[in-house]
Order: C-alpha cells, then sequence, then structure tokens
C-alpha cells in the first residue's frame, strides 16, 4: 500500500533542474482553469444578454473545440517526443549524456511549429468558410443558428492563433517552463474579460457589440497573448540551458515531424472522435428543445472546474512519466500513477458533491429560469458518478500516452464514444424519454468503460514496450 502523496515519486531530475509534481501541476491547472474561465466569462456576460445568445455561443464553442483537437495532435505529439528525448538524454543526476537525444528534442520543437503554422492555416480557412452547415448539423434554427453562425465564422477565421499558443506552451513545458504560458494565459483572459464587459455591458460607445463583438474578443485577446508567447520563445532560443538549436537547418527539423505525429494522431484522433460525439450529443439534446441546450452548457461550465483539476493533474503525470519512460525509470512511473490515480478520485468526488450541495445558487448566478435551474440540480447529482470515472480516464488515459502507449487509448475511447455515449444518449435521453438525465447516464457509462480498460491496461506494464527511445 502506497501513501497519498508520496514526495520521492513526484521528483524528476532534468538537465533543466528538478521537475516535480507540484511545480508542473499549479501552472497547469492554473493555465487550464484560466482558459475555461475565459467560456465562463463570456457565458455570464452573455446571460445578461439573452439565454438564445448563450445558447447560439455555446453551441458554435463545442463545434469549436472539435476543431481544437486538429491542432492538439502537434502540441501532444510533440510534448511526448520532446519528453522521452529528454529524459533518455541524461544520466540520474540529470546532466544531458547524450546531444543527440537533446538535439532530437530541438527538432521535435521546431517541425511542430512550422507544420503547426501551416495546418492550422488551412484548417481555419476551410472552417470558416462551411460555418453555415456545420452549424445546421447542431438541429438550431432562427435566431440562435444565425448567431452561433457569425461567432463560429469570425473564431474559426482566426483559430490558427489558439493552434500555435497551445504548441508553443506545450514545447514550454516539455522543457521545464510551464509557468511561461500560465503569465501569458492570465494576461490573455484579462484582456478578453475587459473587452466582453465593454461589449456587453457598452459603458462608452464600444465599436464591437453582440455575438459578433464576443468572438472578436477572443481573436484579440488570444493574438495579443500569441505575440507574447513568440517573443518569450525567441528569448528562449539564445537560451543555453534550453538546447534549442537551429544551426543545422530546417530540413533536418521537419523529419522530427513523423514521430510527432506517429505519436499524437492516435491521441488526436481518440480526442477528435470524444469531441464529435460530444457535439453529436449536443444536437440530440436539441431535439429535447432549446432549453435543454442551455441546461447543459451552464451544468457543463460549473462541472469543467472538476474536469480542469483532474485533467491538469493527468498533463502533469504524462509529462513526467514522458521523462520517466525516456530515462527507463519505469518503476517510478508505475507508482506514480497509482498515487496520482487515489488523489484524482479523491478530489473528483468531494468537488464534485459539493457542487450538487450547491447547485441551485451557482446556477442562479447564470439564469433565473425556474426549469433550467431545477434541471440542472439534477444533472449535477448524475454528474457526481461521471466526475468519479473521469478520474480514471485522466490519470490512466495521459499515463499511457505519456509511456507512448498510443493505439490501446485510441480504440477503446472509439469505441465507448460511439457505442455507449451516442448511441445511448439517443436511447434513454430521446427514446426512453429521460432528456438530459438520460444522457448524463450516458456519459457516465461512457467514462466508466474507458476508465476501467486503461487502468487495466496501465496494471498489465504492457507500456513499458512503447517507449520511444529504448
Amino acid at each position: 500500500m502506497i501513501q497519498l502523496y508520496d514526495k520521492n515519486l513526484c521528483r524528476v531530475e532534468t538537465s533543466q533542474g528538478t521537475m516535480t509534481l507540484s511545480g508542473i501541476f499549479i501552472p497547469f491547472f492554473l493555465e487550464m482553469f484560466l482558459m475555461n474561465f475565459m467560456g465562463t466569462v463570456n457565458t455570464f456576460m452573455l446571460s445578461f444578454f439573452s439565454d438564445d445568445a448563450v445558447a447560439a455561443v455555446g453551441t458554435a464553442s463545442q463545434f469549436s473545440g472539435m476543431i481544437a483537437t486538429f491542432y492538439a495532435v502537434i502540441g501532444t505529439g510533440a510534448s511526448i517526443v520532446i519528453s522521452h528525448n529528454l529524459g533518455a538524454g541524461q544520466n540520474q543526476a540529470g546532466e544531458c549524456t547524450s546531444p543527440l537525444y537533446i538535439k532530437q528534442a530541438s527538432d521535435a520543437a521546431v517541425s511542430a511549429l512550422i507544420f503547426g503554422a501551416l495546418f492550422s492555416l488551412v484548417v481555419s480557412a476551410a472552417t470558416a468558410a462551411l460555418a453555415r452547415p456545420f452549424m445546421t448539423l447542431m438541429h438550431i434554427e432562427g435566431d440562435v443558428l444565425d448567431n452561433a453562425e457569425i461567432y463560429f465564422r469570425i473564431c474559426m477565421r482566426f483559430s490558427f492563433l489558439g493552434a500555435l499558443f497551445s504548441i508553443i506552451s506545450a514545447i514550454f513545458k516539455s522543457y521545464g517552463k510551464p509557468r511561461i504560458s500560465v503569465s501569458v494565459s492570465l494576461g490573455m483572459n484579462l484582456l478578453n474579460a475587459l473587452l466582453n464587459y465593454l461589449v456587453i455591458f457598452r459603458p462608452f460607445n464600444f465599436p464591437l457589440r453582440g455575438v459578433s463583438g464576443i468572438a472578436w474578443c477572443n481573436n484579440i485577446s488570444r493574438a495579443v497573448g500569441l505575440l507574447v508567447m513568440f517573443v518569450l520563445l525567441r528569448r528562449l532560443l539564445l537560451g543555453a540551458d534550453f538546447r534549442f538549436d537551429l544551426r543545422h537547418g530546417f530540413a533536418g527539423c521537419l523529419k522530427m515531424i513523423f514521430p510527432v505525429l506517429k505519436v499524437g494522431i492516435p491521441g488526436g484522433i481518440s480526442s477528435l472522435s470524444y469531441n464529435i460525439s460530444q457535439t453529436v450529443t449536443t444536437s440530440i439534446i436539441a431535439i429535447v428543445g432549446m432549453t435543454a441546450i442551455s441546461t447543459k452548457i451552464y451544468v457543463s461550465d460549473l462541472v469543467f472546474y472538476v474536469y480542469v483539476l483532474g485533467m491538469s493533474l493527468g498533463l502533469s503525470t504524462s509529462l513526467m512519466i514522458g521523462w520517466l519512460s525516456g530515462a527507463g525509470k519505469f518503476e517510478q512511473a508505475y507508482r506514480l500513477n497509482l498515487q496520482n490515480l487515489k488523489i484524482t478520485l479523491v478530489l473528483n468526488v468531494t468537488l464534485s458533491l459539493f457542487l450538487f450541495l450547491y447547485g441551485r445558487p451557482l446556477l442562479s448566478l447564470f439564469t433565473n429560469d425556474p426549469e433550467i435551474i431545477r434541471a440542472g440540480s439534477t444533472l449535477l447529482f448524475l454528474d457526481i458518478f461521471v466526475e468519479l470515472f473521469r478520474g480514471f480516464n485522466h490519470i490512466e488515459e495521459n499515463s499511457l500516452r505519456g509511456a507512448g502507449d498510443v493505439l490501446f487509448p485510441m480504440v477503446v475511447s472509439i469505441c465507448s464514444c460511439w457505442v455507449i455515449s451516442v448511441l445511448f444518449s439517443y436511447l434513454l435521453g430521446v427514446r426512453a424519454g429521460l432528456g438530459l438525465n438520460g444522457c448524463w447516464i450516458a456519459f457516465a457509462l461512457d467514462e466508466a468503460f474507458r476508465g476501467v480498460n486503461y487502468f487495466f491496461r496501465w496494471r498489465s506494464r504492457k507500456w513499458t514496450k512503447k517507449a520511444l527511445c529504448h
């Protein structure tokens, strides 16, 4: 029986210094918290405008989140490849012993930036042009459809900003400098909140207004954040401790895009499948009615703060396991996973219970509609079970990916998302007449199926054979 928290498990010696779990987790959590807070601020301020505006922006945001998984392929792949190579290129004391591995880590970072820029520009143009057809697929209509189209087109036209931001953020984290992206995210969110306030409450004649104004606020804040990230990245490129070398040219760097995509694509397909399935379930919920969509968005905004805690710990675990696997320290990686799983389960259940107990006053911050508050309170109870099993997914799936075992999670995720989440959402939510409650039960079944499979995969230790540098 291991302790709930063992400091010795949570330390990795690297060429950039000692990497600790808390030192990675806190920046991960703050960054994800702040990024989600941007969405909550949008929802909160739009609720003063109308519930239909909330439904429009929420629906469009769900679809844009699906597009973002295309970009996550590159950042995720680069992070794992960089971590494995940095771990393999050092000795037990964290000193550099293999320049070849350090060079390959640098090449992976450069290739991710170049390929990510080109890929995201193409996707941005294509999705903006198809805004209306995409939003029509969501079974929304009238003003909700029109506003969703406007918001989606404007955001997608500049979605490459978010793609490049996430890739640079992944590079910083892989090199043990996660505080940089957190600081930039904080400033970006403050700017977004200020601009949103000016758009919605209009203390003076501000040029942006309505749903389109909120979309432009999003783009402006991301553009400023990306500019700052590029400036900081350029400074680090010149630093000796970053070991980021371009002297041998771009041709050699671009060769590393293949291992980056080899690792990133399965995880991207898995995330894409999950996001598409969530988009499909939103369209299923739309069959129930627009009130159901607004309820889902309000509840999702609340429970995401539970989600972000477990996901931050999962991503932190993944990064550390990437270093440990690259260095061949499989036993420490194995025990670290089990410890962090226990911590995540305790946190998820505790916070979910808190949301359920204080659900009504929290929902009242967003809306005065008694039907939405009543339905949302029931969903917060059901979500306790969703978050319990989601804790398994956050730790186990990210641990497997960090170790380089990416195909198994992809297959399990695809099967579960479509056979359980989507199918049972329709059967329970529509056919059985349970509405949103039926969809949330389907979500719990999906999380349970995936979590149990990932847990036993980790226990089997088959992932030890997947390390990229061994």
